[in-house]
């Protein structure tokens, strides 16, 4: 499996959001409290996030996104931001980017948003 490219930061630098599947189903009841169940075994975790990246870092991530995942087809391993620890990602929706006004050299910064799944 590929995995996060060294080149890029590990973690999205301006923020991060975290949302967890619902694992669970509320049932409506005649009298009293609604049941609940456990769905499934495992529920995904979605981050989204916004990255700043120079122009080196930019063409690094372009790469990984359009070769070497398959348009964001193929899961990758990353570092989850929340223990460190090694998770098989996807990509939930193509990322978008901006490019900010860069110095007097002409260089670009580039804010890159996108939305990850942990699978694992």
């Amino acid at each position: 499996m590929a995995a996060w490219p060294s080149s890029l930061p590990d973690y999205q630098e301006i923020g991060l959001q975290e949302t967890r599947q619902q694992a669970f189903l509320r049932s409506s009841v005649d009298a009293g409290p609604s049941k609940q169940r456990k769905r499934f075994t495992s529920a995904t975790r979605s981050l989204s996030g916004t990255m700043l990246l120079s122009d080196t870092q930019f063409a690094a991530f372009n790469t990984f996104y359009e070769t070497t995942i398959n348009q964001g087809a193929d899961e990758f391993d990353m570092l989850d931001p929340r223990d460190g620890s090694t998770a098989a990602c996807r990509f939930v929706e193509p990322p978008t980017a901006r490019a900010l006004v860069g110095g007097s050299s002409g260089a670009a910064l580039w804010r890159v948003s996108f939305k990850l799944e942990i699978v694992n």
